[in-house]
């Protein structure tokens, strides 16, 4: 089965998602991020700069795991080629693929992940204007992550736990409004009544369009596929608290259109395998490599 673009413990963080950045036409380095929109949103693997973050509300001191740092060694190369004054000279080497639903296969770079520390707040401790932007824009838009059912730590991303690929939620006009690509990590679990009869009714087309996944459940697509699933009672969707001391959100810009040169040739991805090392799901990586070769989807 092929997808195409249309769409047809600390270190548990490292693959909540998986997150790229995107380049429409041609490779642009010098695009800029407006604190005021995300028209350039997902234009640059490099990081965000100190300066950028703060603009947008956020800590840059309070980012847990933030690429650049000891805790993501090998995610990232030092390239001081940026010309870009709102990103720094870390680029993300480190790509997790997902789906979105409307534009089809999607490949992130993950920048790092926040807790309530990670906005900016004023001398009481009150979020400020800034702060509380983004608070709302990352409790706006979601990922979904798709943990095993055996794991015991059911809100743990940590890549060996997952099922499948994550889906991102980019309705609500994301590609717009959320400059920094902020999400809320949104856990998708099958509830009793997806193996039942009517779970099955429900489930089975699913599985024959999309393929299963490491639990031999449906492989999810969609987050409108998702949100139906959930209003039926198949599955339940679970979140870290607000307070919770070591994340509930991440920093993932994805891109509308990752051609043309987004994916370098020293990036690489870590998409959910099975136990033969075979993808759960065939296209993201395939087309992975035909983009990171010729700049294109595969034909």
């Amino acid at each position: 089965m092929r997808m195409n673009r249309k769409i047809s413990s600390w270190t548990i963080l490292l693959a909540v998602i998986a997150l790229a950045l995107t380049v429409v036409g041609s490779l642009n380095f010098g695009a800029s991020v407006s604190a005021s929109g995300g028209s350039d949103l997902g234009t640059s693997p490099f990081d965000f700069s100190d300066a950028a973050y703060r603009a947008h509300g956020v800590v840059p001191e309070n980012i847990v795991l933030r690429v650049g740092t000891a805790g993501r060694a090998g995610d990232f190369v030092i390239d001081n080629t940026n010309t870009d004054p709102n990103r720094s000279n870390v680029r993300t080497i480190e790509t997790t693929p997902g789906t979105t639903g409307s534009s089809g296969l999607t490949y992130a770079n993950i920048f790092g992940v926040l807790n309530s520390t990670s906005f900016e707040r004023n001398a009481g401790g009150t979020l400020t204007s800034r702060g509380q932007a983004a608070f709302d824009t990352a409790e706006r838009f979601r990922v979904f992550i798709f943990p095993k059912a055996s794991n015991g730590s059911i809100l743990d991303p940590f890549l060996p736990n997952k099922r499948q690929d994550n889906v991102f939620d980019t309705r609500d006009g994301y590609f717009s409004n959320d400059p920094l690509g902020l999400w809320v990590a949104v856990w998708v679990v099958y509830t009793p009544k997806a193996f039942t009869t009517e779970g099955r009714k429900e489930l089975d087309p699913i599985a024959a369009t999309n393929g299963r996944d490491l639990d031999g459940t449906a492989i999810l697509t969609s987050p409108s596929q998702i949100d139906n699933l959930a209003a039926k009672g198949f599955i339940e969707l679970r979140t870290r608290p607000v307070d919770d001391g070591v994340f509930r959100w991440v920093i993932c810009p994805i891109p509308e259109d990752p051609r043309n040169g987004f994916i370098r040739p020293d990036a690489f991805i870590r998409d959910v395998k099975r136990a033969d090392g075979t993808a759960v799901f065939p296209a993201l990586g395939n087309n992975f490599r035909c983009l990171q070769q010729t700049g294109d989807w595969c034909d």
